[in-house]
Order: C-alpha cells, then structure tokens, then sequence
C-alpha cells in the first residue's frame, strides 16, 4: 500500500522576493510604521504633548504657592431654616477662590448630620472659606438657607507653634477665638492638640437666615514640596 506523505521540503512556501518589506529587517518595518502613524496621528500626537507641558506648569505654579491642604469636616446642621412645605432638603457648599465643593444632601431634615470631609488646597491664610446651605428643589432653583464665613487664620496660626509631640498632652489647648462678625462664630472656638494632631471645633451662626448653626472641625495635612505655615 503506498500512502501520500508530503513534507515541507517537498513543497516548500513559496517566497516573494519581489516585496520591498520582507527585504528589510524587523526593526527597520517597525521604525517605518512608527513613522507612518506619527505622520498621520502627528496633530494628535502635539496636542498630547502641548497638554502634558500646560499640566506640568500648571502643577509646578500651583506647587509654588501652596501652602498645604485644608480637610474641613462639616459634622451637622442645628435648627435650620423651612424652605419647603414643612422641612428642608439641606446642602452645604465651600468655596475658596476657583475651588468649590459640596456635601450629599440629606433630605426632610433640619438637624442634618453630615460628617462629611472637604478637602480645600490653600495658598493664602488671609483668605476666608466661604459656607453656603442650600435646600434641595427638584423643579426650581435650590433655596438659600444662609451663610457663613470660616475664618482659617487664627487655626494656621497655631501651626506655626513648634510643638513636641511627645510632651503635650491630649486635649490641650493653643488657642482661643472669641465670637465676632468676622469670624461667624456662635460661640468661642479653641484649637486644640487632640489625638496627635492640631484641630479646631466650630459652631458658625448662618448669615441671611432666620435660624441655623453648622458645627465644623478643621484639620491640615502638610504636603511634601509644599511651602511650610
């Protein structure tokens, strides 16, 4: 019995000695396609760069003027104003310069309990935060519910304090704020050494508004190439 058995040897594939590409070597092919899809991509290919040049820059000034982080915890509101039928849906908003940020918003409350963190960058003590709540509508414009303004100086302050960690006791206090129209205040506001790190509690009266308090406490978080308080 004779079988069919075919090899590679037998029927070798054939070459096309005629294709310019199978003539060079890999890398040379990989340089020209490189190459042809810059050329036809180059537009996009600037427009990334340029985009990474604004990025850096941008980063490298804000680096030059920052002085740190800002962490604000907004912890509740206490007897806010009705803006609806027999309560409010509250919200807070922080604002600092071009930064503006905003808590969720809790619904048919007018004691609402936050506990939400803020993070604001700074780059001037003298510069207030300013608090605004609102009021929640579905079909028209959110409502006001009044305004505050935190007066950040007196807490970078303290900062500025060289203090030792491993001597000060928890709980101590480094400064005292006493209520006044700058500074929104309720009642008096002390920055304190509280579990290994500056703090300050505040209870801010809202501006433009029949009734309402909002209690806050701020942190700072130092930030590596950042210029020191």
């Amino acid at each position: 019995m004779v079988t069919n058995t075919h090899t590679c040897d037998q029927h070798p594939i054939p070459k096309k000695h005629n294709s310019y590409v199978q003539d060079i070597s890999f890398s040379d092919q990989l340089h020209l396609l490189t190459f042809d899809i810059y050329n036809k991509n180059k537009n996009i290919i600037v427009w990334a760069v340029l985009a990474e040049i604004d990025f850096k820059n941008r980063f490298c000034c804000l680096m030059d003027n920052l002085l740190g982080l800002l962490r604000i915890r907004i912890k509740r509101g206490i007897d806010l104003v009705i803006r609806d039928f027999r309560s409010s849906d509250p919200y807070c908003i922080l604002k600092l310069g071009e930064q503006k940020l905003k808590t969720r918003i809790i619904y048919k409350d007018l004691n609402p309990v936050w506990d939400e963190d803020l993070t604001l960058s700074i780059e001037s003590p003298d510069q207030p935060v300013e608090l605004m709540v609102y009021d929640h509508d579905t079909f028209s414009r959110d409502d006001e519910m009044g305004d505050a303004d935190i007066d950040i100086q007196p807490f970078l302050e303290a900062h500025k304090i060289h203090l030792d960690p491993h001597t000060v006791t928890n709980g101590t206090i480094l400064k005292r704020v006493e209520p006044s129209e700058a500074n929104c205040l309720s009642e008096e506001s002390c920055v304190t050494w509280k579990d290994g790190m500056i703090s300050q509690n505040m209870l801010l009266k809202l501006r433009n508004a029949e009734s309402g308090e909002i209690e806050l406490e701020l942190h700072w978080i130092d930030l590596p190439g950042a210029h020191h308080l």
